[in-house]
């Protein structure tokens, strides 16, 4: 059996501490479908994949990469399935808070929220992964299966559009 890892069923392997992965799937997918309830369906789903693909995983390459890649994959499978819901946009009242000023907040993320959402799936994706996971240009190339170029022009076609469907909420 190769170091550091686990046997699953006869021939799978996996590495232990997949649990303190749970929140690589989840991050993605929260930010991509937009709904808390469908994003931890979908976190689950990533590690069904990652049971199911256990054969496939190179021990060699990092557990959250692995994770990640199957979480973009699964969101972007569902995004083919299914329509994208748009987040509420309904902040918590903090105390102190205007509550204009909340309302103002609150309607700037709903504007966001659903300018996100119209974006085509590979442009909110590569969104998503470079902006909200922090991740790099190369990575988020690596992810979304494409090159570092293509990774560039996605991202500027969609803050082009981004910016155009929220001019008025940009000061």
């Amino acid at each position: 059996m190769p170091q550091n890892l686990f046997k699953i069923h006869e021939k799978e392997y996996i590495l232990p501490g997949t649990r303190a992965c749970q929140g690589c799937g989840l991050s993605i997918a929260y930010r991509f479908l937009g709904d808390r309830a469908e994003a931890e369906d979908a976190a689950q789903g990533v590690f069904i994949r990652l049971w199911e693909s256990a054969r496939r995983y190179r021990p060699d390459s990092p557990l959250p990469a692995y994770l990640r890649t199957l979480a973009v994959n699964l969101c972007l499978d569902l995004k083919r399935k299914a329509r994208f819901v748009v987040l509420d946009g309904t902040p918590e009242t903090p105390g102190g808070k205007d509550p204009g000023a909340l309302a103002e907040e609150g309607e700037r993320r709903k504007a966001l929220n659903r300018a996100l959402a119209s974006l085509a799936p590979a442009q909110r994706m590569a969104i998503v992964l470079f902006y909200m996971e922090g991740l790099g240009v190369k990575e988020v190339a690596e992810l979304l299966e494409t090159s570092p170029k293509a990774v560039e022009s996605l991202l500027s076609r969609a803050r082009t559009a981004l910016r155009q469907r929220l001019a008025g909420y940009l000061r």
